[in-house]
């Protein structure tokens, strides 16, 4: 029996905030995707270096940072990974602009609370006085989260241990990897899923052997869906099993190349394989523009924490994967962010290589960035609009929505047969249309029959 059985009388199961994550990668065209509310909305960020950038193409600079964190996130996040006398003022600058950091942090918008425990064990280090009330509300989240942390951790022993019985190769991606080998302590990194890379041969069998340890089949994968199949534990842990890295088809190179890297570490006794530090913090920062939603802050604190960990990175390697991927605008814009927001000891040239790398992207490339802000949980095409700061910009936004390149096109819509390519162009901004009109009629109808006060605000705003 697993330890989350053990634990469900004192512990509230996982909250399977996947709930389902098929329809994520459905959402490959112009839809009416808006961007949530409260913290996340601000667009103030922390992004000197990724909007002041000659690199980059400026149209558009300051619309890729929908997907950093807001200026009050950034502050949060500094005064959870500062130490000393650095953290104690970003601490209290951050407790001044919020007002009030109970909540503030109960709003749970963007993940924030995920990042609870990490602040409570940063200000007991930093030996920071704070009110009693507030002191209790950390500690009993921090309790709380040391007993998820043990039925998550004893879950994926269970898993890697049958995986490994059975001759299966299988690398722990994200948070399952990195809690143990990169963070003080693995409480301080809030996982929701467990992710799982797999060898496209060894997944029929992987499913079935996970079915005997109380996962089920959450979804069939379809369409862009090849890249992962979801199952979900009994205690209510969602597992993806993953067989490329990222979910965008554009931004992939052989997986056998993360495969060679790979190496084999011990996890709590178990013989584990993990990707190597350079892969892993380029998968962690590059995945930030993947298809899957990143309603969270935890790649900030995973790339800080390996940065941190590896003071002797394979950056030349990191910067060749982002080349060959398709994915230097992401991780220009994600590290950028470290290296401005939070200081993160980034090497200036490989800042520096990146923006050149950028300055040579394609429109293909821009457009696939693009695309991935508009299909985030933090952005939308409506939050794109609402973000252009002048006509020019708005202009730009709305000739790629109605009038895209034929290769992004043929990318998004996988188009084989070029005559159909230009029938393509009225669909879009015509299904746009209809579904406006669809969840316009949804909301209308709510507000008729007095069930949703929020949707009232949200049409009066």
């Amino acid at each position: 029996m697993l330890a989350s059985k053990t634990l469900e009388g004192n512990y509230i199961k996982f909250a399977s905030r996947s709930s389902n994550l098929s329809a994520i990668s459905g959402r490959f065209d112009i839809e009416p995707q808006f961007g949530g509310g409260g913290v996340g909305d601000s667009d103030s960020n922390n992004l000197t270096i990724v909007e002041q950038s000659a690199y980059l193409s400026r149209p558009f600079s300051h619309l890729f940072s929908i997907l950093l964190p807001t200026k009050e996130q950034t502050s949060l996040l500094q005064a959870c990974l500062w130490s000393g006398r650095r953290g104690e003022r970003a601490w209290a600058e951050w407790r001044e602009d919020i007002g009030d950091p109970a909540r503030f942090l109960r709003e749970d918008s963007d993940g924030v609370k995920g990042l609870l425990a990490l602040l409570f064990h940063s200000l007991q280090d930093k030996n920071v006085s704070i009110d009693k009330e507030f002191q209790t509300y950390l500690r009993t989240a921090y309790v709380r989260d040391e007993l998820r942390s043990k039925a998550y951790s004893q879950i994926c022993r269970d898993v890697t241990s049958t995986l490994t019985s059975a001759g299966i190769s299988a690398v722990l991606l994200k948070g399952a990897a990195l809690a143990e080998t990169a963070y003080p302590l693995p409480v301080l990194q809030h996982s929701h899923y467990l992710d799982i890379l797999v060898k496209d041969d060894d997944l029929p069998r992987t499913v079935n052997l996970l079915t005997s340890l109380g996962f089920t089949r959450s979804s069939e994968p379809n369409g862009y869906e090849w890249k992962k199949y979801e199952l979900v534990h009994e205690s209510g842990l969602p597992l993806l099993l993953h067989r490329r890295l990222f979910a965008f088809p554009f931004f992939q190179i052989p997986v056998e190349e993360f495969w060679a890297r790979s190496r084999i570490q011990t996890m709590s006794g178990v013989p584990t394989r993990l990707l190597s530090p350079a892969d892993n913090l380029f998968h962690t920062c590059s995945s930030v523009f993947d298809a899957e939603q990143h309603d969270s802050l935890r790649w900030v604190c995973d790339a800080w924490f390996i940065i941190h960990l590896c003071p002797d990175l394979e950056w030349d390697l990191l910067i060749d994967c982002a080349r060959r991927s398709h994915t230097v605008l992401p991780l220009f814009v994600t590290v950028s962010y470290l290296a401005d927001a939070l200081k993160a000891p980034i090497p200036s040239r490989v800042l520096t290589q990146l923006g050149d790398a950028v300055s040579k992207a394609n429109e293909i490339r821009r457009e696939a960035a693009l695309f991935s802000v508009q299909t985030s949980s933090r952005g939308g095409l409506m939050k794109i609009l609402r973000s252009c700061r002048d006509w020019r910009t708005s202009a730009s936004v709305v000739q790629w929505a109605l009038f895209p390149s034929p290769t992004y096109l043929r990318w998004i819509h996988d188009i084989r047969c070029s005559w159909l390519l230009p029938f393509y162009y009225p669909y879009r901004p015509l299904k746009f249309i209809v579904r406006q009109m669809w969840f316009f009629a949804k909301r209308q109808i709510r507000l008729l029959s007095g069930n949703a006060p929020q949707q009232e605000a949200e049409l009066k705003h």
